[in-house]
């Protein structure tokens, strides 16, 4: 059973539409913990993790090593500070662990969901850790698809669950233009098997 709780890793200061994703989120769930991990970050509550961080080469490192530590430890839903919840997630608190594709070749770390110490987070953790030094994407995103996939005790939903759209056409759905207006194409919200969008902010990149 994934505990009742939402996490997120953000840098100090988040932009507003960061904020009301959040908030969404919270509303959605108002009788969960609903917590929020920024500097100063306490290294004694990632025992696992913190020796390492100063490895870290980007935020989007850092932020990594923490969703899973936190998830190993004490369970939960993890959600990337881009991803904007349509529906609330109790349907899948009964699973042991969950992540989905992107498409068919990726498992991203945007969105995932854990019981305490499950065996995969400790999988992961290590190896993270050993990428460190060869670019987020290998310690992120890398690590998840290279350990989900075809365990029987994580289930992986379909890239419409989270990722109603794929990065490679989010000019024609970002809901943050610079000028303040929404793209003309959007994504319906009542689309039953959409528990949100994830609007590929890609912190990750160049690091």
């Amino acid at each position: 059973m994934i505990p009742s709780r939402i996490v997120r890793t953000v840098p100090t200061v988040t932009p507003p539409h960061v904020e009301a994703y959040w908030q969404t989120a919270v509303d959605l769930h108002p009788s969960w913990e609903h917590v929020t991990w920024r500097d100063p970050i306490p290294a004694d509550q990632f025992p696992l993790t913190s020796p390492h961080w100063d490895a870290c080469t980007s935020g989007a490192q850092l932020a990594g090593l923490i969703r899973l530590e936190d998830l190993y430890w004490r369970g939960g839903h993890y959600l990337d500070s881009d991803m904007e919840l349509y529906r609330p997630l109790d349907s899948l608190s009964p699973l042991r662990g969950y992540a989905a594709w992107e498409d068919a070749r990726v498992v991203p770390d945007a969105v995932l969901g854990f019981e305490r110490e499950h065996p995969a987070l400790r999988a992961m953790i290590g190896d993270a850790i050993a990428n460190l030094g060869r670019g987020a994407w290998e310690s992120g995103p890398g690590v998840t698809t290279r350990h989900l996939s075809g365990r029987p005790d994580v289930l992986l939903l379909p890239p419409g669950a989270f990722f109603p759209y794929h990065y490679s056409i989010k000019r024609r759905f970002d809901p943050t233009r610079p000028d303040g207006r929404r793209r003309r194409e959007q994504i319906p919200a009542d689309q039953p098997w959409a528990f949100g969008a994830h609007h590929w902010h890609h912190s990750w990149k160049g690091a």
